[in-house]
């Protein structure tokens, strides 16, 4: 896979021959230098780009060769991601933040409410369901962003800069 941005003498190559293949159950970490590509990998993982050149085969299907649309509804039903910067709804409670992934699926109200809390049970936030990302620690808004990637029990979970947290780069599940 490669991934170019920009053409003639602007072009710069953030991809050069990458060749990945993993299976489920499987923990990745990608590291590098500042400017080395992770970025650039984790956005084509994560169905927010696409390659230059090559392809990117997830369960069978060329991501590569799919619209933009056909893209959006893989991260809905088969991606998870913690941001580097987490990306809350800063006037929405933890709950709220946790059930978005499923509210963007269809979910029912009581579904998305049951799965919601018994994430952040899952990551030591259950009594903090009402509050919103002002009123929670750094390290606590981390670990809302970590249930609302976990809720939906993605394929693929992908993490950027997860330096400080037992959740690695990317993980196949």
């Amino acid at each position: 896979m490669t991934k170019v941005y920009g053409q003639g003498l602007a072009a710069f190559q953030a991809l050069k021959g990458i060749d990945l293949t993993d299976r489920r159950g499987r923990v990745r970490a990608i590291m590098g230098p500042s400017g080395s590509g992770k970025s650039t990998m984790m956005n084509i993982l994560g169905c927010l780009d696409t390659p230059t050149e090559g392809a990117y085969v997830f369960r069978g299907t060329h991501l590569e060769r799919t619209s933009r649309r056909q893209r959006a509804l893989v991260r809905r039903h088969y991606l998870g991601f913690v941001f580097q910067g987490f990306n809350l709804l800063a006037r929405t409670s933890a709950l709220e933040n946790v059930e978005l992934p499923l509210l963007y699926r269809g979910e029912p109200h009581a579904a998305r409410r049951r799965a919601a809390l018994a994430a952040l049970e899952s990551v030591g936030l259950k009594g903090w369901a009402g509050h919103t990302s002002a009123e929670l620690s750094g390290g606590q808004q981390q670990r809302v962003a970590i249930a609302r990637a976990l809720v939906s029990h993605p394929v693929l979970l992908l993490a950027d800069e997860p330096t400080g947290t037992s959740t690695p780069s990317a993980v196949a599940r």
